[in-house]
């Protein structure tokens, strides 16, 4: 659970036995009748008392925000509840605990959620992000792919919040009003759909029905205009360059100039080390490493204009990056902030959302080809896939010495 607990002041022993102890917030002392909530933990051990004393104030913690109507508490709790053994223990009590529990907080709840309180609670409906945390805990992927996934299921869940809601014709309809790109639309729901496989997997909702979230048709809605990326022309790159100059921040126009004569990514240049500068058959490089896609690996030959500046930054580096003192995102991604003062430098300077700073590799790239740069060569440089099966597969990949000819017929 999400709360800090002060362990001293929630765990009290009583003839060797430990007790859960939580004082009630004011506003809710007359729903539970005393100013404190008092609960037995049935150990004598100090070690199992503190494990169990977690669990225990959560749940409370958890019932307060419930009571004062926070809607993920309410839907939080009612999961929490529908738990509950069914079982009546006293033969001779008008209703089990569980429905004791039910009637109780729901008689305390905002008129606008108690059914759906009781929906979730006596199982009538299910959430549709009830199983979602223990999904992430069985999907082996990325903290930041999880973040991205999260954020998809959860838009969902705001227009299909129970599974028993969830059909075809209103996934296709929500996929439909959407206005992002049809890429952000299949990434996202990619998301959805595999979630949705695991709520099968498990026996969450039924696998004989086909899964709502595939095969789905990511279109443009109708009238929206997609915006085509396009490069940069040589002489407006250097406009960047100096522009960037002119108001001081010498360390983008350093990554654009970095960019114009490699054709790299921003973040595998804000990822570049003072180490990834390296000499392989006898021409200076940079290494880059770990980058978005496999292909991305690879060795870069050093443009004579980008010399001078590489040994500057080596030499004024704080921190063992290239590009120093860049911040960071909780992923380790460098390049958030500064790409963002470049999409500021380039909205300034009228260029329009067709353009962004990848546009600079498409310059790249476009400068090779008209130079007569082959197109497997122009891929190892920039990190594409090549696209012939006979290169892809079985091309150990261009000499260093080749790259280094293609790159010398850049001119800015």
């Amino acid at each position: 659970m999400w709360y800090k607990l002060r362990m001293k002041g929630h765990l009290q022993k009583r003839r060797n036995v430990y007790y859960a102890r939580l004082a009630v917030p004011g506003d809710l002392r007359n729903h539970y009748g005393r100013g404190e909530l008092i609960q037995t933990l049935k150990t004598s051990d100090l070690k199992v008392a503190k494990a169990k004393v977690l669990k225990v104030i959560s749940g409370w913690k958890l019932g307060f925000e419930a009571l004062r109507g926070q809607p993920d508490a309410i839907t939080a709790l009612a999961a929490e509840i529908r738990l509950l053994d069914d079982d009546q223990s006293d033969p001779g009590a008008p209703m089990s605990y569980k429905d004791m529990v039910i009637e109780n907080t729901a008689d305390s709840l905002p008129e606008s959620r108690e059914i759906d309180f009781r929906n979730i609670a006596m199982r009538r409906a299910t959430p549709l992000m009830l199983y979602l945390d223990q999904y992430f805990e069985q999907w082996q992927a990325e903290p930041k792919t999880k973040d991205m996934a999260k954020t998809a299921i959860r838009r969902v869940a705001e227009a299909l919040p129970y599974l028993e809601g969830v059909t075809r014709p209103l996934v296709v309809q929500l996929v439909a009003t959407e206005t992002t790109s049809p890429a952000t639309k299949a990434k996202n729901y990619g998301f959805v759909r595999q979630y949705w496989k695991y709520l099968q997997d498990i026996g969450a909702v039924s696998d004989q029905v086909r899964n709502p979230f595939s095969e789905l048709k990511h279109t443009s809605r109708k009238g929206q205009k997609r915006t085509k990326r396009t490069s940069f022309a040589t002489k407006e790159v250097i406009k960047l360059i100096s522009q960037a100059k002119v108001i001081g921040d010498i360390q983008l126009a350093n990554l654009i100039m970095l960019a114009a004569y490699t054709g790299a990514r921003i973040e595998e240049l804000c990822q570049l080390r003072t180490n990834s500068v390296i000499r392989a058959e006898g021409i200076e490089c940079l290494s880059i490493e770990d980058a978005k896609t496999e292909a991305g690996n690879r060795i870069v030959p050093l443009h004579p204009e980008l010399k001078p500046l590489v040994r500057r930054l080596i030499r004024e580096s704080s921190d063992g990056y290239l590009l120093s003192e860049l911040s960071e995102t909780k992923y380790g991604d460098r390049s958030n902030a500064i790409g963002k003062r470049f999409g500021r430098l380039k909205a300034d300077l009228g260029y329009g959302p067709e353009k962004v700073f990848h546009s600079i590799r498409k310059t790249v790239t476009t400068s090779l080809e008209n130079a007569g740069v082959p197109e497997g060569v122009a891929a190892d440089i920039v990190g594409h896939e090549k696209a012939t099966l006979t290169y892809g597969l079985y091309s150990s990949g261009t000499s260093l010495k080749i790259k280094m000819a293609a790159l010398l017929s850049l001119k800015y």
